[in-house]
């Protein structure tokens, strides 16, 4: 009886060796290579600069990682669709979003996105977590993010869809306003179809500004009456955030009338802005505390 048991025992003792060893085999789990992937995403820095030129070199340089440290990720969700991980995988991979916009020479192409959100709209759609990349793309200009946010719009976790909408409005009404400035300027057109595409951008270039902002105005109008008090990801209700923003198309873009302003100048006179209608005015608001 004992031999039996020792020799159980002994069995035993081999298995766990043998799963031991097996485990060590697989390499590190899904969790591991997530975790080192974004800490070195998140953590990807440049070091110290002394002149533009470096800091120009060393934004190239964290581009550049974080681009291929999104491709590792999208191959890691692709690898393991089932497992609770590959959202967040995917999520990081895009969390990258040329908002300034750098030179081509700078950022570099974005061979990630495009892949990331199609992968989020063809498995993930119905996830409940996408909301702050919702907000995060709105300030991008990438023809993938419009696609994203018109998909999330109308199919999304109903958790999402106000969140979604108002993110379209604000791509909508930023993309429309951009392209007013860049019309002008030859050297910027490039930059941005180097960036982004020259077929994309030749399109948003015939296309109607005052459409595509009118479109935002009623996404914004819609969402504020529908989700006044949903509170967005990065601050703020969905009826505080789009007031403000109604209030910029309808007033403050090139071409409006400014709103009326009151004050004292430098001599404590008080002045109003529309005395000076017809002139041109500088204003330098500043606070004396």
């Amino acid at each position: 009886m004992r031999r039996n048991i020792a020799s159980s025992v002994l069995a035993m003792a081999w298995l766990s060796t043998t799963a031991v060893a097996a485990l060590q085999e697989q390499g590190p789990t899904v969790a591991d290579r997530f975790k080192a992937l974004v800490h070195e995403y998140e953590t990807i820095t440049g070091g110290r600069v002394d002149s533009d030129e470096e800091r120009l070199k060393v934004i190239a340089r964290v581009f550049q990682r974080r681009s291929e440290l999104g491709l590792q990720l999208v191959e890691l969700a692709e690898s393991h669709p089932k497992d609770p991980l590959a959202i967040d995988a995917l999520i990081q991979a895009v969390w990258q979003v040329n908002t300034n916009p750098w030179p081509v020479e700078v950022a570099g192409q974005d061979p990630v996105a495009a892949k990331a959100l199609a992968l989020l709209e063809r498995d993930h759609l119905q996830s409940d977590r996408l909301g702050p990349l919702c907000q995060r793309i709105s300030h991008g200009f990438r023809e993938e993010y419009e696609k994203f946010l018109r998909a999330a719009a109308t199919s999304a976790a109903p958790a999402v869809r106000g969140v979604a909408s108002f993110s379209l409005a604000c791509l909508l009404s930023n993309r429309a306003q951009r392209l007013d400035t860049i019309r002008v300027q030859p050297k910027r057109v490039e930059d941005f179809e180097g960036l982004f595409g020259s077929d994309y951008i030749q399109r948003l270039l015939k296309q109607d500004s005052e459409r595509a902002l009118a479109e935002a105005e009623a996404l914004l109008e819609k969402v504020a009456a529908k989700e006044p008090d949903a509170v967005l990801p990065e601050g703020g209700t969905i009826g505080e955030r789009a007031a403000s923003e109604l209030f910029g198309l309808r007033h403050l873009r090139v071409g409006k009338v400014a709103p009326e302003i009151e004050g004292e100048d430098q001599d404590g006179q008080r002045f109003k802005l529309s005395d000076y209608r017809g002139k041109v005015v500088l204003l330098d608001f500043w606070h004396q505390q």
